[in-house]
């Protein structure tokens, strides 16, 4: 582990990457355990969305679906890593009640629909 530590606060408002580089979501805020601290999931907004809009799109993905990369110094979305049994979420703080929150399954989907990060296709599949 070459920098095991970096801060929280320094990293959200940053850019979620694909495993391309390509910049595909914002980080908006990060949900911890109450219980223990952990992290458990991101809230996550599509990149290139309007801040102004009326309706913020957001969406919560399980920590598992991310990795930090050292090289580039960001956090990477893999969605082939993550784990499934963290695809939706179970509980989000109560600022996030009145809010629509979409889960991992809404977040692919929506990537390969406006995004150029849809995945490899091939006739084997």
């Amino acid at each position: 582990m070459e920098n095991p530590i970096f801060s929280l606060s320094a990293i959200i408002g940053s850019e979620i990457k694909s495993t391309a580089g390509t910049d595909i979501a914002i980080l908006e805020d990060i949900i911890c355990n109450k219980d223990n601290g952990k992290i458990t999931y991101l809230i996550l907004s599509p990149h290139g969305k309007e801040a102004s809009s009326e309706e913020t799109l957001l969406f919560a993905v399980h920590h598992s679906f991310f990795y930090f990369d050292t090289a580039v110094e960001s956090l990477t979305f893999n969605a082939k890593i993550g784990k499934a049994d963290h695809s939706f979420f179970l509980d989000l703080p109560g600022q996030y009640g009145d809010t629509e929150v979409e889960d991992v399954s809404s977040f692919s989907r929506y990537l390969s629909t406006y995004s150029a990060v849809a995945g490899h296709r091939s006739d084997n599949d």
